[in-house]
């Protein structure tokens, strides 16, 4: 009970942090580039539904449940793509549904590609303090819920080869905050953005081994050294076009070990597991994440499903 209470009380003392521009960690962003990154979309040259479920801090009350649906194609016109995305995140007494659209203009160049993004939607919030209330008996904590809508944008670019991908994001734009008539609304502050690098690549080892490393580079200047820069390193081995397994890390957070599997061209799943490194390491034995991917057909019979 007592590590409750500590929780939810840092959950309220961070509860602007978390409903503002901060983005949730993904162990799996090789698989979900364009949650990051609008300029993504479209990326797989066919209808693609993503669907991602993430729990952190397994053994921790309250902690956070991310939930993420993604669904983007390219259109009639091969220069532009679109899509939708619903996510759903919840921290203790806090929690957030997005509803996104995505818009990507792509360039070719060569056999490269450049792809300009955005992303606009609605965020619904709401703050649960009957929930806290019967933990922490305080009259600070509301018996009234607070629910608020307010919308956000995100841009983005991505480079994209045959053996190589690349982007430059900031997934939110705007941030929001409570104001005195418990009623929030969207601000903006270049101190609160994320900005996100992303890339990776593929090797072929041979005829039935690839190798695709990959890396995920936030940086937020609104906080301390240590919280200001998140890094997160993945290796994927592939065998057989098949069988995926991998190790990363999430600096000073956690290790991450991966495996999935390519049922065939159109459907694959994917599972990984944070093992904390970190000050919550003695508190939870870790996050779960699963991936589910489907790919509705295809243009061009593609020598590999997974594409840039």
């Amino acid at each position: 009970m007592k590590n409750n209470i500590l929780f939810y009380i840092i959950v309220l003392l961070f509860s602007l942090n978390v409903l503002s521009q901060q983005m949730p960690d993904v162990s799996l962003f090789g698989e979900n580039q364009a949650y990051y990154n609008p300029g993504f979309v479209g990326n797989q040259e066919v209808l693609s539904a993503n669907f991602f479920f993430r729990a952190k801090w397994i053994g921790v009350d309250g902690a956070p449940v991310t939930e993420v649906f993604l669904a983007h194609a390219p259109m009639r016109d091969p220069a532009v793509a679109m899509g939708i995305l619903l996510e759903h995140d919840a921290m203790g007494i806090l929690g957030y549904t997005g509803v996104y659209l995505n818009y990507a203009y792509r360039v070719k160049i060569g056999t490269n590609r450049i792809s300009f993004g955005l992303k606009g939607g609605i965020t619904s919030g709401s703050q649960d303090y009957i929930t806290l209330r019967d933990n922490v008996p305080d009259p600070l904590f509301s018996d009234n819920n607070q629910t608020f809508f307010v919308p956000n944008f995100g841009i983005g670019i991505s480079f994209s080869g045959k053996y190589y991908w690349a982007g430059i994001s900031v997934p939110r734009l705007f941030g929001f905050e409570s104001r005195a008539s418990d009623t929030y609304r969207m601000v903006h502050d270049f101190w609160r953005y994320e900005y996100f690098f992303t890339g990776g690549g593929r090797f072929y080892a041979g005829t039935d081994l690839t190798f695709e490393p990959s890396a995920l580079f936030v940086y937020n200047s609104r906080y301390n050294k240590v919280d200001k820069v998140r890094l997160s390193l993945m290796a994927m081995g592939i065998y057989k076009g098949a069988y995926k397994a991998g190790l990363g890390l999430r600096l000073h957070d956690a290790i991450i070990m991966a495996v999935g599997y390519q049922l065939n061209r159109q459907f694959s799943l994917a599972y990984s597991y944070d093992l904390n490194i970190g000050l919550l390491s003695k508190y939870s034995s870790g996050s779960h994440e699963i991936n589910i991917n489907y790919k509705f057909g295809y243009k061009v019979n593609a020598s590999n499903p997974r594409g840039f």
